[in-house]
């Protein structure tokens, strides 16, 4: 089973909005995917033969979350091998009813927050109604931790994610792209929680090798990700280039899709 677990889709205008800032803003020469709607990404996904996709909105400010939610249910969610995913801000109003729309009537079935885009720290007390509403529901949610534009993260900004950790210990919170560059940082928190995982979203892009032995080791707490459609990599070199790096035929197995469907079958 190959299941994608970090992969985005937007609103067509906001999909091409998010493509300009990085041709602008990122310098990262050319991209893998030329295509950035959800009917390209869906099609992305299909070629590199993977079985679902998690589908991640992210909000950039208060107030956009609820039409994200809204849209990505309604045209993400019925698409075959999608797991439509919510997004939310802590400078929300009333976040606790908009996870209870989310969770609930909408049927979204994880989460992504994301710091640096949405100005944000994830300890931020506003999110603790979030917290709450998805240890309830056994909602998976993804936290892109970190306040730099290039979206790389530092080990103290791991901080507050071991103490969400510790005061809801049967959340299920994934750190995006293992917290890197803090990885190990990030590895020992995932150590240390049970509920706590991380996935390696966009690993082929880092300038660092893989800490393989400890990833072997945590191999039931880490997923795949592509980071499709704004990635230098496509899923398929991504897949590979991971099945490169060492790790055991069982490990590779469990991130490229068993952990996942394990934690939404």
């Amino acid at each position: 089973m190959l299941i994608d677990s970090h992969c985005h889709v937007m609103p067509d205008a906001l999909a091409l909005a998010i493509r300009r800032f990085f041709d602008d803003r990122m310098g990262w020469g050319t991209l893998a995917y030329d295509g950035v709607l959800l009917d390209d990404v869906a099609r992305a996904q299909r070629d590199a033969g993977t079985d679902r996709f998690w589908a991640l909105p992210y909000a950039h400010k208060a107030g956009v979350a609820a039409q994200l939610n809204e849209w990505i249910a309604s045209e993400a969610a019925p698409l075959a091998g999608v797991v439509a995913a919510a997004t939310f801000h802590p400078d929300d109003e009333d976040l606790a009813a908009l996870a209870d729309r989310a969770f609930g009537d909408l049927g979204l079935r994880l989460a992504k927050l994301h710091c640096s885009v949405g100005k944000f720290d994830a300890g931020d007390p506003h999110l603790d109604p979030l917290w709450e509403r998805a240890q309830e529901r056994g909602v998976p949610i993804i936290v892109h931790v970190g306040r730099e534009m290039s979206g790389h993260t530092y080990a103290p900004e791991l901080a507050p994610v071991g103490r969400i950790a510790a005061a809801y210990p049967r959340l299920k919170l994934i750190l995006a792209h293992c917290g890197s560059p803090g990885i190990d940082a990030a590895l020992d928190l995932i150590e240390r929680h049970s509920a706590l995982y991380g996935d390696l979203t966009s690993a082929a892009q880092w300038k660092f090798p893989l800490p393989i032995e400890r990833l072997e080791a945590l191999h039931e707490k880490i997923l795949f990700g592509s980071d499709c459609p704004n990635t230098t990599v496509t899923i398929t070199e991504s897949m590979a280039w991971l099945r490169r790096q060492g790790l055991s035929p069982r490990a590779l197995q469990a991130i490229l899709g068993e952990n996942a469907a394990r934690l939404i079958p």
